[in-house]
């Protein structure tokens, strides 16, 4: 079996709700890969490219960020009882 045959073994075997992190992760990747390219180039991305990006995946951290806050102030919580 391939390695990408055996991604999309892995993948189909997630549940729906996190298809999205799969997208987002994809995009990462995507992005880490590009700025490998650029340092090999010696290219430098532009600032309109990084607010972009930044501006693209700032809500989906934002997001993942309280989902960390919320669970740790439940966790709390529950030590202190």
């Amino acid at each position: 079996m391939t390695q990408q045959a055996e991604l999309f073994r892995e993948i189909e075997k997630l549940s729906p709700q996190y298809f999205g992190e799969v997208i987002d992760f994809v995009g990462y990747l995507q992005y880490k890969e590009q700025q490998e390219k650029m340092k090999h180039t010696g290219d430098k991305p532009t600032s309109t490219h990084d607010i972009e990006l930044f501006e693209k995946y700032a809500d989906e951290l934002n997001a993942e960020a309280e989902d960390v806050l919320l669970y740790q102030n439940m966790y709390m919580d529950e030590i202190e009882k």
